[in-house]
């Protein structure tokens, strides 16, 4: 056989695939065991392999984040008050509640203003995502 004719005979196989197309990087994720099987029941559904109905519902699916910034600063101010609050209370166990009157009621005042801040904060959180849920 001569180099023309090795060049102009047809190769056998899958066409090559583009770059774009060609998936190269991996990520390990861990489910447990009741997650696993409704994942894969969710797949055998769709009538797609598992790793096809992960990727496509990751890169389609829409990730609703549970709390956002605002949120979460009130909370970790809450959790500082209730820690006051609790040192507050050994406090005036060791000393006696007189002593300790005044600022456990500076710090109930506070703890108040800053739940009612927080019930605001989830409601506007939540309203929007039902407003998210009624334009799907």
């Amino acid at each position: 056989m001569t180099s023309i004719q090795k060049q102009n005979r047809k190769k056998g196989g899958r066409p090559p695939t583009g770059r774009i197309h060609k998936l190269s990087k991996s990520v390990t994720v861990k489910f447990s065991k009741p997650s696993y099987e409704a994942l894969r029941l969710r797949a055998r559904k769709a009538n797609r392999k598992l790793a096809e109905y992960i990727r496509e519902s990751a890169l389609n699916g829409e990730v609703v984040s549970g709390h956002n910034a605002e949120t979460i600063a009130i909370a970790k101010n809450l959790i500082g008050m209730a820690n006051n609050l609790n040192q507050l209370t050994k406090l005036s166990h060791q000393r006696g509640f007189h002593e300790t009157h005044v600022y456990v009621v500076d710090l109930l005042r506070r703890l108040k203003a800053i739940l009612c801040e927080y019930r605001q904060a989830s409601q506007t959180l939540k309203s929007n995502i039902d407003r998210k849920e009624a334009t799907i």
